[in-house]
């Protein structure tokens, strides 16, 4: 009984392992299995963005196509890829409901309160723009786009910021600012050419053509014109080069050359005709009648203007059938056909009826739809609310273990900087006390064998150098003589190089009198017909330890043979400054100087290197001035408590 109790026990706690097991693979399988499919979903979603803002001013559908698409795959992702969605339905009823796009771009500005994605906030602030903009609201509109301009000139988005800067011109333009639309709308061209962006960059400069047709610059228009047709030409664009072509009519129409206007306006019905875009047929057939309005050709503008009329009705566009009707009824007046010009005056006068009825049904349309809007954001909200619920649970368990993974590698990480951190100290420890010895038993051998050569070979040569002037008493004969007294000079002049070269090595006055008086003998015993030395110093009253002293010695002593040997100086001057802020050095030559830049090249010679690294061990620094004629300045920096 007890081995059976005890196997159903065992038994027991297989399969609770078991399933402990098998719960943790599914968890890992699934977690696995979503960020894949959300990877995926991520990029499909970057991919329809890109389409959508591609759309944009092109195919409005097209923009709501892909939004759909968008807000459709990203409502378990972060809020910045919801609100990619957002952007698109916003700009798709900015063109006939702004305030609705107005409320929806506030709403996404909310839901972007916490987030770092700036330029999703910029694109939102130029949609802003352009709502306020349709609603009149100039100084909102002015905010909006200098705020979105803002952030895509620090992100560096140029052609972003050029879309801004043309609509800031447009907004200028609409104010009858001509001179400072120009100004914004000539930046926005030289941004798009330099981002290649030559579509928006047409764009903008049919934009400037108006304003220069508004100026009376006719010339400068039809200049821009010439340009716009020619590139449009060139990336095979016909839409953008009917725009420029109605531009062109237009400045030929006010200039009096209807003949001119005539031929582009037709061009442009033709362009507009192969293209299907019957909106701009239509007003290009209403420009058409104008122009011959202006001629007097009666018969052929209400031609014209019929034909606007029909196009206006196929694409229900009131506008232009309320403005031919008025412009067929003064033709009739002129012609004293007073009852077809009262039916045309009824005609534009039901014309006008049907646009304020239509905007009245926008405006009820736009409020249903805000509505609705709303209804679904809060149905959004609540399912929202419990899939993050349920989310919280198995997300919270694995950020509590990653934490202390986390945890456990930074620990571990600071313990693996700090002991890397030690062993650099000690290998600096090392290698500057190696420097110590190193300079240390460099200065005992020069006394050593400054020593030697003064105790040793200098006694011997003044021994027979005593000896030499003895000999020169005794009678010799005049050749003898000469021979002698030519060899006790030499044997005397070796006795001075002698004691010249010990005291070289390891001068007296350093070991006795400090750096000063040791520069000053040192400097004292150079000839003063072959250069005029002049040592001046201040603070060195305070005591310096014995490495510094040696070492500034021996760069001096490196600086003036260097000078003596390749400067062809007359003067020099040297002048030591110690103080709180440390130990400063400069020798002033004016000598013939020398390219510096083989030192920034690191071609320098053994002299130079010598002085670097003697005082890169004091851990301060060396620079060099010179030009070819213009003389030397060494200046040294020793930093204190070195």
């Amino acid at each position: 009984m007890s081995n059976f109790t005890n196997n159903g026990h065992y038994q027991q706690t297989m399969r609770k392992i078991l399933s402990t097991y098998c719960i943790a693979f599914l968890l890992v399988s699934i977690l696995s299995c979503n960020s894949n499919t959300k990877d995926t979903t991520t990029a499909s979603i970057e991919n329809w963005y890109a389409k959508q803002r591609q759309y944009v001013n092109i195919n409005n559908d097209s923009v709501l196509h892909f939004s759909n698409l968008i807000e459709k795959n990203s409502q378990h992702l972060p809020v910045e890829y919801q609100v990619m969605g957002l952007i698109g339905k916003a700009t798709y009823h900015s063109i006939g409901s702004p305030a609705l796009a107005k409320k929806e771009y506030t709403h996404m500005l909310q839901l972007l309160a916490n987030s770092k994605a700036d330029t999703l906030k910029a694109r939102i602030y130029n949609g802003l723009g352009v709502c306020h903009k349709k609603m009149t609201d100039f100084p909102a509109a002015f905010d909006y786009y200098f705020k979105a301009l803002s952030i895509f000139e620090k992100v560096n988005d140029k052609k972003a910021a050029a879309g801004v800067l043309s609509n800031i011109g447009e907004l200028y333009q609409l104010k009858d600012d001509v001179i400072t639309a120009k100004q914004y709308v000539q930046q926005a061209m030289k941004m798009n050419k330099e981002s290649g962006n030559i579509t928006y960059y047409l764009t903008s400069a049919q934009t400037l053509a108006n304003i220069y047709g508004m100026s009376n610059q006719f010339d400068s228009a039809l200049a821009l014109d010439n340009m716009g047709i020619a590139a449009s030409d060139s990336i095979g664009s016909t839409n953008l080069k009917s725009i420029f072509y109605n531009n062109k009519g237009n400045c030929y129409m006010y200039l009096g050359r209807y003949d001119s206007a005539a031929y582009f306006f037709n061009q442009c019905v033709l362009l507009d005709s192969a293209n299907g875009n019957v909106l701009y047929m239509a007003d290009n057939y209403s420009s058409l009648g104008a122009l011959a309005t202006m001629q007097k050709k009666y018969t052929e503008a209400e031609k014209y203007f019929r034909y606007a009329i029909v196009l206006g009705d196929s694409t229900k566009n009131n506008q232009i059938k309320y403005q031919s009707f008025i412009e067929l009824a003064g033709i009739y007046t002129i012609q004293n056909n007073l009852s077809a010009a009262l039916i045309a005056k009824d005609s534009a006068a039901v014309n006008k009826d049907r646009i304020i009825n239509e905007k009245s049904e926008n405006k009820i349309a736009e409020l249903k739809e805000i509505y609705e809007g709303d209804k679904k954001e809060q149905t959004i909200s609540l399912q929202q609310e419990k899939l993050n619920n349920q989310r919280l649970i198995i997300i919270g368990g694995i950020i509590v273990f990653l934490l202390l993974l986390l945890l456990i590698w930074l620990f571990y990480r600071r313990y693996k900087l700090k002991r890397e951190k030690e062993l650099q100290q000690a290998i600096i420890k090392q290698r500057e006390e190696a420097t110590i010895n190193i300079l240390t038993a460099e200065e005992k051998e020069r006394k050593r064998i400054a020593a030697d050569l003064h105790d040793g070979v200098g006694q011997l040569i003044t021994a027979a150098w005593l000896n030499l002037q003895v000999m020169e008493k005794q009678q010799v004969n005049e050749e003898q003589k000469e021979l002698l007294t030519k060899t006790t000079l030499l044997v005397g002049e070796s006795c001075k190089e002698v004691r010249q070269v010990s005291h070289n090595m390891m001068p007296n006055a350093l070991l006795k009198k400090g750096l000063l008086n040791a520069i000053k003998e040192f400097t004292q015993q150079i000839d003063k017909s072959v250069i005029s030395i002049s040592v001046q110093a201040e603070g060195l009253n305070k005591e310096l330890n014995s490495i510094t002293e040696t070492i500034l010695y021996r760069v001096v002593q490196e600086c003036v043979n260097n000078t003596i040997k390749h400067a062809a100086a007359t003067e020099l001057d040297i002048s030591i400054h110690n103080s709180e802020k440390g130990i400063d050095v400069l020798i002033e030559d004016n000598g013939k100087g020398f390219n510096t830049n083989f030192i920034s090249e690191g071609k320098e010679g053994l002299g130079l290197q010598n002085i670097r690294s003697r005082i890169s061990f004091l851990k301060g620094t060396v620079d060099w001035d010179s030009s070819p004629g213009n003389g030397t300045v060494v200046a040294i920096h020793i930093p204190p408590n070195q």
